[in-house]
């Protein structure tokens, strides 16, 4: 996901066998990705708003499937 423009900072998340990888930098060019503003992206992460209305909203590179599941991705706040 590409968050605000310009982008500050990125990660790479990669499915493997044992689950997911978190990488500090691109390790080339994504499957996939979703270009959304910061205010967007805060409200998917909290269940603030529909991911249907997000898919609305973004703009989706590469893979649509890939991208569209990123946007069904909840953060658990504590």
């Amino acid at each position: 996901m590409v968050i605000g423009e310009p982008a500050v900072g990125a990660r790479t998340v990669t499915a493997t066998a044992d689950g997911w990888s978190l990488a500090e930098a691109p390790s080339g060019p994504p499957a996939a990705s979703v270009r959304l503003d910061p205010e967007t992206a805060r409200r998917l992460r909290t269940r603030g708003i529909d991911p249907c209305t997000v898919l609305a909203r973004v703009r989706i590179g590469g893979e649509r499937q890939i991208a569209e599941a990123a946007c069904q991705v909840v953060s658990i706040v504590h």
